[in-house]
């Protein structure tokens, strides 16, 4: 599925699934991949990246039980993005039951930082960013 990496990145918008966005705090993939940089060297690791997801999991999991479902979704986001959301779940539910385990959403397939990693070394730097950025507004536009 080619538009994966990007449907994956805006479920990582943990923002967005909370309900308590506006339009303007919503990240687009490039923010939130950028935004895994927590030690702002210019450079994001494999490590980074995943920790980030743990902690948007722990946003999108709004009632706690330790998976992302239905029930975590407010109804304004399951009205306008629900057919998005439901195809990004099926992406990444392994076992095929409807919702997210922790597991599967943080050591889930990592298509958008291993599309950025071009070298394959686990980082990506500002030179692979920037190509990605190229890629991203290339299929925009």
């Amino acid at each position: 599925m080619r538009r994966a990496p990007i449907l994956i990145a805006a479920l990582l918008a943990g923002a967005a699934l909370t309900g308590s966005a506006s339009a303007r705090e919503r990240l687009d993939p490039m923010e939130m991949l950028e935004k895994s940089d927590a030690n702002r060297d210019g450079a994001i690791s494999r490590a980074e990246f995943i920790d980030a997801r743990r902690a948007r999991f722990a946003k999108m999991d709004r009632n706690r039980d330790g998976y992302f479902s239905d029930d975590d979704l407010p109804r304004m986001v399951r009205k306008r993005a629900g057919e998005k959301v439901d195809r990004v779940v099926q992406a990444l539910d392994s076992n095929r039951d409807g919702r997210l385990s922790r597991l599967e959403f943080v050591d889930g397939p990592t298509r958008l930082f291993d599309l950025g990693d071009a070298d394959r070394n686990g980082l990506i730097d500002r030179y692979e960013m920037d190509r990605l950025r190229q890629r991203a507004a290339a299929r925009r536009g």
